[in-house]
């Protein structure tokens, strides 16, 4: 893989509220050239050729959370005592429910997004899973979750159901399993999406990354220098660097991509050189950490069905 093929992937496995809508069950080449200046067949040629590699897993349908009634989310970063303890981390947050994400690194560190219905109720669950392991717990930043522009209905819900894991099964399949004409889930589905009601995203296989390397540098940055630091990281980095975001006032989190070990550690000491960048820390990704099947969403998810056809 080049930078160019792993650019493409992020804007599949990561997609940003810089999409305006979704009217396919991926991001169209076309999106992703126009906002990359790639050639539209470029990125068709690239993204078929990571499918069939392995490299993209298979891809994710994600409903609103909002169609849950859950009103925040909040990112933390834990860090263990040890590698062990991360270990038994990991395999609890696998069966807890309101996980949307758990991001694994290298060493003791693992990073959690909670849902719920208010930001009381997402602390509770991050104090539970910090309390029960003597973690040390930041929070990485809070997100309000947007109420929902429409309602799901009973074939909505059992659309998402049997698209869960399986976010590009054929229509014609789809249509057969719901006893509905493909042209009337091409619809639904069309509408899902752009109601942003659900989203599909490409899960990894992290066996297939052939000395690719994701890599977060957490800093604390100066305010009159953000802008600065942002800029600068930019264009030492241009496409190995594919996203920064604030996560508090003065701490910035930039993610970048790798071909080699040595280049992480080598972006983090040229950081702290940086005008501006008070402190630096450094975050090796290793996995996504996928729950256990069937989880928490998916008990929810049968249970809208069941509520919509006895209301029926």
């Amino acid at each position: 893989m080049d930078a160019k093929d792993v650019r493409i992937f992020c804007e599949i496995a990561f997609k940003g509220l810089d999409y305006d809508s979704f009217t396919d069950r991926r991001v169209s080449p076309l999106a992703i050239g126009r906002k990359l200046r790639f050639d539209e067949k470029t990125v068709r040629v690239r993204v078929k050729k990571m499918e069939d590699d392995g490299f993209i897993k298979y891809y994710q349908a994600m409903p609103s959370l909002a169609l849950f009634q859950f009103k925040n989310m909040r990112a933390y970063r834990f860090e263990a005592l040890n590698i062990a303890t991360k270990h038994r981390v990991i395999e609890y947050l696998q069966q807890l429910p309101f996980i949307v994400e758990a991001l694994d690194y290298l060493g003791q560190n693992v990073s959690v997004s909670i849902t719920g219905t208010s930001s009381e109720q997402i602390d509770q669950v991050a104090s539970r899973v910090a309390d029960r392991f003597e973690l040390y717990k930041w929070i990485l930043g809070s997100k309000t979750i947007k109420e929902p522009v429409s309602v799901a209905d009973k074939l909505d819900w059992q659309i998402i159901q049997e698209l869960r894991y399986d976010a590009l099964s054929g229509v014609k399949e789809l249509s057969e399993s719901l006893s509905i004409t493909p042209r009337m889930i091409e619809y639904r589905i069309r509408k899902l999406l752009s109601s942003e009601l659900l989203q599909v995203r490409a899960i990894i296989n992290t066996q297939k990354q052939q000395g690719l390397i994701f890599y977060e540098l957490e800093m604390s940055v100066s305010e009159t220098k953000r802008y600065n630091v942002i800029k600068r990281l930019s264009e030492i980095y241009a496409n190995k660097l594919w996203s920064v975001r604030t996560l508090a006032a003065g701490i910035l989190l930039a993610n970048f991509f790798a071909f080699t070990l040595a280049e992480p550690e080598e972006a983090y000491v040229n950081t702290l050189k940086l005008e501006g960048v008070r402190s630096c820390s450094l975050f090796i990704f290793k996995e996504t950490v996928e729950p256990k099947r069937p989880n928490w969403m998916d008990g929810l998810i049968e249970q809208k069905i069941a509520s919509s056809s006895k209301s029926r």
